[in-house]
């Protein structure tokens, strides 16, 4: 694969599957995962959690309730508890059973197959814990050869400069902070990101015009329907973030 750095200086624009093909499959597990790489989608966004014997796992929730059969918090769960619960009926039937996998697990099945973003979480300022997964994060990238494949973002930017100073050439993603008015240029600076993204509803001319003038790559979260996909593209946007990547690329394609 080329570098994802020259993937989006050729792209003009690409789909990216939200928590693997997560309106066809329930989000964030393997079977998610597998649909995005059958949709065609040249990225995949998952997220990533701690277990309380200190497992990454693909996980987007701080609570177990939403996603599987489980209760209370996934930070206070161990693997071994993990691993037995449901993450696949709440989505359907078809799907009873699925687990919560493990970030080696996914990086094992997208690793030189498809682009991948990985979210980090906050930081937690009473727990260090947060930075060794940061570090843990970076040392499976590079040990899956993939370095040149992934993009961490993050909304806590203080993460995304953690990346930076583990590694330089991590490609970033700054997630803009409900509420924060400051332009693109200006977030991206602060943290040394590549590029930049918000939410659909945040996006405005405004701002896709500075992102613009600066060489900023930018996107925007979560694209559904066709009328979202044709007013984001209208604005430039390099990148939409999907729960149905299949959909949305043959919008794109069809326009």
């Amino acid at each position: 694969m080329k570098s994802l750095a020259e993937f989006v200086r050729e792209t003009p624009f690409f789909a990216i599957a939200h928590r693997g093909s997560s309106g066809d499959a329930p989000e964030n597990t393997m079977a998610a995962l597998r649909r995005a790489l059958s949709s065609g989608a040249p990225m995949v966004e998952l997220d990533v959690q701690r277990t309380a014997d200190n497992t990454l796992v693909v996980f987007h929730d701080d609570v177990l309730g939403r996603t599987t059969n489980g209760r209370g918090y996934i930070r206070q769960t161990s693997t071994d508890d993990l691993m037995k619960l449901d993450a696949g009926s709440w989505f359907s039937e078809a799907f009873a059973g699925e687990r919560v996998p493990t970030i080696v697990q996914a990086l094992e099945l997208l690793a030189g197959r498809v682009y991948v973003n990985i979210e980090l979480k906050p930081f937690d300022d009473s727990d260090t814990s947060t930075i060794d997964d940061v570090h843990k994060l970076v040392e499976l990238v590079h040990r899956f050869n993939m370095a040149h494949t992934v993009a961490f973002s993050s909304f806590d930017h203080r993460t995304l400069a953690l990346v930076k100073h583990l590694d330089w050439r991590l490609p970033t993603v700054a997630l803009q902070v409900p509420g924060d008015e400051r332009p693109p240029a200006t977030v991206v600076a602060s943290c040394g990101a590549n590029a930049w993204g918000c939410s659909v509803e945040e996006l405005t001319s405004d701002w896709a015009t500075n992102a613009r003038a600066h060489g900023i790559p930018y996107g925007v979260y979560t694209v559904n329907t066709k009328p979202d996909l044709d007013a984001m593209l209208a604005l430039g946007v390099h990148a939409v973030v999907t729960n149905y990547p299949e959909r949305i690329m043959n919008f794109s394609t069809n326009r």
